[in-house]
């Protein structure tokens, strides 16, 4: 057998029990889902404790996000080759508004 066939060989063994890992962890998604949300109220707390105003960065930054893609995929190739003006709404700018301290906090400790 030569080192190749050796090193196949190996490959596919490991393949093997990483797709038999996989389709175990597949099987059990539905039940580790409903631990997940049961359990997603605490986690959300312990999180606030551990770092104040996540919450609020993680949807603020999501909704900023989504408007970049939403105006990116809009222009088309377009946003591209000319760059690309996004339109916040009021609400979106009074959210960034409201945890930009947070923000400087954060970076100032890092």
């Amino acid at each position: 057998m030569s080192v190749f066939t050796g090193i196949a060989a190996d490959f596919v063994k490991a393949a093997k029990k990483f797709k038999s890992i996989l389709l175990t962890a597949a099987a059990d998604a539905p039940k580790v889902m409903g631990k997940v949300a049961a359990d997603a109220p605490e986690v959300e707390a312990l999180i606030a404790l551990a770092f104040p105003g996540a919450s609020a960065i993680e949807s603020t930054s999501l909704a900023v996000l989504e408007a970049i893609a939403t105006a990116v995929e809009g222009a088309g190739t377009a946003a591209g080759a000319n760059g690309l003006t996004v339109s916040l709404d009021q609400a979106v700018i009074a959210d960034v508004k409201a945890i930009l301290p947070t923000l400087q906090k954060l970076i100032k400790a890092a």
